[in-house]
């Protein structure tokens, strides 16, 4: 099941991920939200929902990041720039386990009201390296 839903989170997530860091297993895509499903309050892949990399303007985005094999205190940053290139947010979170999983939840509406459609992209760094993209195409 691991193996499919690694295949699908490629195959749907417009995300690169650069090489430095393919052995410590990140993840990184976009979906529209998380669901516990099974209440345990933690965050499987399966409880993802619609992972993909166009969204409409009545739906939330999610850009996720999973690190695993990092040592606790990390630095992970995560920028989201508009079409344009102007970063319109930016967070950095220390790894507080060995495995991460951070995240950012937008409304589509108001990206698209406050800039423009087209193609956004989500920066990961780790440790001030650039680890992986994640373009998504918002739209009315």
């Amino acid at each position: 099941m691991k193996k499919f839903l690694f295949i699908l989170l490629v195959l749907t997530s417009c995300s690169v991920t650069h090489k430095k860091f393919k052995s410590e297993s990140p993840h990184f895509f976009a979906c529209n939200r998380w669901v516990d499903s099974n209440n345990d309050g933690i965050y499987d892949f399966n409880e993802f929902e619609n992972i993909k990399s166009t969204f409409h303007s009545s739906e939330t985005v999610l850009f996720v990041g999973f690190i695993t094999s990092l040592p606790s205190g990390s630095k992970i940053r995560f920028r989201l720039y508009a079409p344009d290139g102007l970063l319109i947010h930016e967070f950095t979170e220390p790894t507080l386990f060995k495995g991460t999983l951070l995240h950012a939840e937008y409304s589509v509406m108001e990206l698209i009201s406050n800039k423009s459609t087209g193609v956004w992209d989500a920066v990961w760094d780790i440790e001030d390296e650039v680890v992986a993209e994640t373009q998504v195409n918002l739209i009315n």
